[in-house]
């Protein structure tokens, strides 16, 4: 049920990677965070979201559990649940 390394210490998937077959928001969501994080980088957007700013040039490396957890969240947005989450997010925004 958990993801798989990648061998650089990446998670492919969050905990219910067996839903993105079936939910195509889900899977989308998935698939443009691995856009974000890919290897072709110099540094995965994850790092930089960890860092704390004190170093962006060598920001840390993401052990598996970060990003298990962020693969996790990502995919979340992607849910009924986690859609409900943004459009509360949406509806209490004033620009």
């Amino acid at each position: 049920m958990g993801g798989k390394p990648t061998g650089q210490g990446r998670t492919l998937h969050g905990l219910n990677a067996h839903r993105i077959s079936r939910e195509p928001l889900e899977a989308r969501f998935a698939e443009v965070w691995a856009k974000e994080n890919s290897a072709d980088k110099r540094a995965p957007l994850l790092a930089h979201l960890l860092s704390d700013g004190s170093n962006n040039a060598m920001p840390p490396i993401p052990s598996e559990r970060d990003w298990l957890v962020a693969n996790t969240v990502i995919q979340w947005l992607g849910s009924s649940v986690g859609q409900s989450f943004l459009e509360e997010v949406d509806d209490g925004w004033e620009t």
